[in-house]
């Protein structure tokens, strides 16, 4: 068997680390594509890859997961309380002592660069379930409520030093209670000039394309507002859940502000004209703001771009579940006596506070679902967004060229593992490195306020897997189909299945084993040969050959070669068996018959007759692939190979046709095959100087060979000599 391993491992290797390559790019290509899908829809700018739409869904369930991952303030909040006050909770109490409620502004300040500093400078007024059953107790109705109570609201906000009043609530019709209701709202407005009120854009589509109409509180409400700000929700368009705030909108020419984004300028003490200034050059109080974009209205593909109402949004850094701002129901400011406050405990939960006023009532559901809770009221959404205008930290898309080299080192990886490992083994490593991808993302959060996108790389990870499990899957029936086409010729059909699954590397690795060697020859044939035409010559010994290589077939041997008219055949080489003896002496007593057989064939024919000579030897050898680097023959080479080929010679002084060694008769008979044989005695083979014991093989099992005569000694297992 003649091998060229050194090229075929060449162009093999060459093979694979251009598929690797190319699987590489590819996949890396395809996770790029989603990846900008992912920052146009971010970008308010339709998608336009296969698939994106169901991709930037599942990525958006990723980012709440990551979310989730990161955690939130309120566990740093409740330690934090726990060592002001020595009371643990994820509630702010309403009234702090001084030292207590600076010790806690001293930790926030520290927690995470300062993200959450501004946490206690932000309080909600909230008429929650307890304020509603208060009122009916009391005779006012709700939820059409007197504005009147607002105003008492809006004076006694003050009187506490409140230093912006915003309402989460719409008021664009006119109080039911008749216009003194809303003028007495109106004047509380101007008299503290602190009354931030909601307003809304409309968006409607016409023949005549996108109309935005504009509705604000009614008008005696609005002339007393000192700002006015949206309240409208920035709703995902994926799944209609809120993680984005909207900072502003641009409207006639200007830009619309928010409420949140409003309230948290006239609290820093930013006129109109510098809010205006900043939000043009995408800054609030000097910090750039790292602005996404959603739009509101029909969005179409074309010269004409998407139409639609573009919001200016920010990417919302929750600080926390529901609740985790201080809420002040409005009973205990309207009422402040049945939860035993005092002016002074008002005074220093309102002074210099940003105060939002909102429904967290069941009755008016205005809550939402968010990616830490499934109804997050519409107030502290604006409240979320204001505390991070104030503390100028946001979160933020990361860098496209970053996410891009991150994905290719995965993908990389993903390719590498599965190349160097295989599938199986790669598997659980790759499954791995999908959630250290994970974990990459929790990490950019935590640590920079990145969101990466990891749908596209994990999309990616898979495809690659997939593709290089594909290419080595292609590789192994190539492999198969060059096993078979290289050793079918040499090796049964059954040694040959066996050959498929094992590495080339490891079949022709030289290694010291142990088998049995048979060698054959036919007699006088260079004579013959010399006498014959040579198509006829080669007629007789195809045919020869023929018939020896199935029944060598038949007891899973191995034709190592043909030299001649001589046969060298292997039994338990490549694949091992156990029983190669008793394998090795069966084959030769077969053949024997069925040169009986083929003889007469020739005879019949006018043919010459055809004698053959077998020897047999079993011990260790080295087998592998022997010869240089560029060519090589898979065969085995030792001593045992020189005596089995002895043997072979010697049939001629014993006038045998079959000669065995006493090893093979010994393991012949230990593997269960019952010899007829005859001891010839110990000869001397050529080449060593310790004789061996010698056998004639006549016959075996119920198979007998015509010189089988009444002298020979028939064993059996249990006796181990002839005599």
């Amino acid at each position: 068997m003649t091998l060229d391993l050194s090229a075929r491992r060449q162009r093999e290797r060459r093979k694979a680390l251009y598929a690797f390559g190319v699987v590489t790019i590819f996949c890396a290509l395809i996770g790029w594509g989603y990846q900008e899908e992912f920052y146009r829809f971010h970008m308010a700018q339709p998608i336009q890859m296969p698939f994106a739409w169901q991709m930037l869904k599942l990525e958006a369930f990723f980012y709440d997961v990551t979310l989730h991952m990161r955690g939130s303030a309120s566990d740093a909040l409740a330690d934090a309380l726990a060592s002001a006050t020595s009371v643990r909770s994820h509630l702010l109490p309403f009234v702090m002592e001084e030292r207590a409620e600076s010790a806690l502004r001293a930790q926030l300040k520290k927690f995470a660069g300062g993200i959450y500093r501004h946490l206690l400078d932000i309080v909600i007024v909230a008429i929650d379930d307890q304020t509603v059953d208060s009122l009916h107790r009391s005779g006012i109705p709700y939820p059409l409520m007197p504005r009147a109570i607002y105003a008492e609201l809006v004076r006694r906000l003050h009187k506490a030093g409140a230093k912006v009043i915003a309402f989460d609530i719409y008021m664009d019709m006119s109080s039911p209670f008749g216009e003194r209701d809303d003028k007495e709202f109106a004047n509380a407005l101007k008299e503290t000039g602190k009354g931030i009120l909601a307003c809304r854009l409309f968006v409607e589509r016409t023949s005549g394309g996108v109309v935005v109409r504009y509705k604000g509180p009614c008008l005696p409400l609005e002339e007393g507002a000192a700002g006015l700000g949206l309240i409208d929700m920035t709703e995902d368009p994926r799944d209609s859940f809120i993680r984005m705030g909207t900072v502003a909108v641009p409207y006639q020419g200007e830009w619309f502000p928010s409420l949140a984004t409003i309230a948290a300028a006239q609290w820093l003490g930013l006129s109109e004209e510098e809010l205006q200034k900043q939000l043009a050059h995408g800054q609030f109080n000097g910090h750039p703001l790292p602005l996404v974009k959603h739009r509101v209205g029909e969005a179409k593909k074309g010269n004409e771009g998407v139409e639609g109402l573009e919001y200016a949004a920010l990417l919302l850094n929750f600080v926390g579940p529901e609740k985790t701002f201080r809420h002040v129901p409005l009973e205990a400011v309207l009422f402040p006596s049945k939860h035993n406050l005092t002016d002074e405990d008002l005074h220093r939960l309102f002074n210099g506070k940003l105060v939002f006023v909102g429904t967290t009532s069941v009755v008016d559901k205005d809550v939402f679902p968010t990616p830490l809770s499934a109804g997050f009221p519409g107030v502290e959404i604006h409240a979320t967004l204001a505390q991070m205008l104030l503390s100028g930290k946001f979160l933020a898309l990361a860098p496209l060229d970053t996410v891009r080299i991150m994905l290719l080192l995965f993908v990389s990886l993903t390719a590498a593992l599965v190349f160097s490992l295989r599938p199986i083994k790669a598997f659980v490593l790759v499954s791995l490195l999908g959630v250290a991808c994970l974990y990459a993302a929790v990490f950019a959060l935590d640590r920079w306020l990145l969101i990466m996108p990891v749908v596209p790389t994990l999309t990616a990870m898979a495809l690659a897997f997939t593709l290089s499990t594909a290419y080595l899957q292609i590789a192994v029936e190539r492999h198969a189909h060059h096993i078979r086409q290289r050793f079918g010729r040499f090796v049964a059909p059954s040694v040959l299945e066996m050959m498929v699954f094992a590495s080339e590397e490891e079949l022709t690795r030289p290694r010291r084993v142990e088998a049995t060697v048979m060698f054959t020859d036919l007699q006088g044939f260079t004579t013959i040969s010399e006498s014959r035409l040579p198509e006829e010559v080669a007629g007789m010994l195809n045919e020869y050959f023929e018939v020896m290589t199935a029944i060598i077939d038949r007891h899973q041997g191995t034709v190592s070669k043909f030299s001649g008219d001589g046969i060298m055949a292997l039994f338990g080489l490549p694949v091992p068996y156990p029983d190669h003896a008793a394998r090795a002496v069966r084959c030769a007593v077969e053949m024997q018959r069925a040169m009986d057989e083929l003889r007469q064939r020739f005879r019949e024919r006018g043919l010459p007759e055809l004698f053959m000579r077998i020897g047999i030897h079993t011990g260790e050898m080295v087998f592998g692939a022997i010869g240089a680097k560029r060519q090589s023959d898979l065969t085995a080479i030792g001593d045992t190979v020189n005596v089995a080929a002895r043997l072979e010679g010697m049939n001629k002084e014993f006038g045998s046709r079959i000669l065995i060694s006493e090893t093979t008769y010994q393991q012949a008979i230990t593997a269960g095959a019952n010899l007829v044989a005859e001891a010839v005695g110990e000869v001397t083979v050529r080449g060593r100087i310790q004789p061996i014991r010698v056998f004639k093989l006549l016959g075996v099992d119920d198979q007998l060979l015509p010189e089988a005569k009444t002298t020979f000694v028939q064993s059996s297992p249990d006796r181990r000599r002839a005599e």
